[in-house]
């Protein structure tokens, strides 16, 4: 456990170090490396697919990413996120529960926004597999038609970059907005996220 604490430690002074990370480096650039946590809006689920009550959903579903810039346009990366939502059939029925993750591969294009400020704007698209689990509480076998399958979704996105003079950690996080439209599939919906991403390099 010390071991943890002092590794935790290091990180933390490294990252705090204005020699180590300065807030004035362009963030946009080939070669820079970011990673990103990020909550998205609930549109996902579809009772009428299989079951006419309303399903008890997980408000904010939860994921991560990372992008590598090829150029100081063009990104790509890997995310994943991370869904869950119930349903109650009454004590015969019992309650199903239905997990859904989505792993994807991400290819971004960084509009040249200098005029914008702390503001960067980006679009792009997902290629990835939506892995979905039932299970029931009662041992029921699940007999309905969400499955899991391959998945393709354009999206748009804003990164603000409000604290971009700020030296150390601060100086490399940014907060990012992003809309996204799922096409293919059971899970096809207009969704929303936003997150905070970190500039490792």
């Amino acid at each position: 456990m010390k071991k943890i604490h002092l590794m935790v430690l290091c990180v933390l002074v490294l990252a705090l170090s204005p020699a180590f990370a300065s807030g004035k480096e362009k963030p946009f650039s080939k070669g820079s490396v970011w990673i990103s946590g990020q909550a998205g809006l609930n549109t996902l689920v579809r009772p009428a697919d299989d079951f006419a009550d309303p399903f008890d959903a997980m408000p904010f579903p939860v994921g991560a990413g990372f992008e590598f810039f090829l150029t100081d346009n063009i990104g790509i990366g890997g995310s994943i996120m991370y869904d869950k939502w119930c349903d109650y059939l009454g004590i015969f029925g019992g309650t199903w529960t239905f997990r859904l993750f989505k792993p994807a591969l991400d290819i971004v294009y960084h509009f040249r926004t200098e005029k914008m400020g702390v503001l960067n704007l980006f679009a792009g698209a997902s290629l990835g597999y939506s892995l979905v689990s039932v299970s029931n509480n009662l041992g029921n076998v699940y007999q309905g038609r969400m499955k899991s399958e391959p998945h393709v979704a354009p999206f748009i996105g804003i990164n603000a970059h409000f604290l971009r003079n700020s030296p150390g950690f601060l100086g490399r996080l940014l907060i990012t907005f992003k809309a996204s439209w799922s096409v293919t599939g059971h899970f096809s919906d207009v969704y929303g996220m936003v997150g905070l991403t970190y500039r490792l390099r």
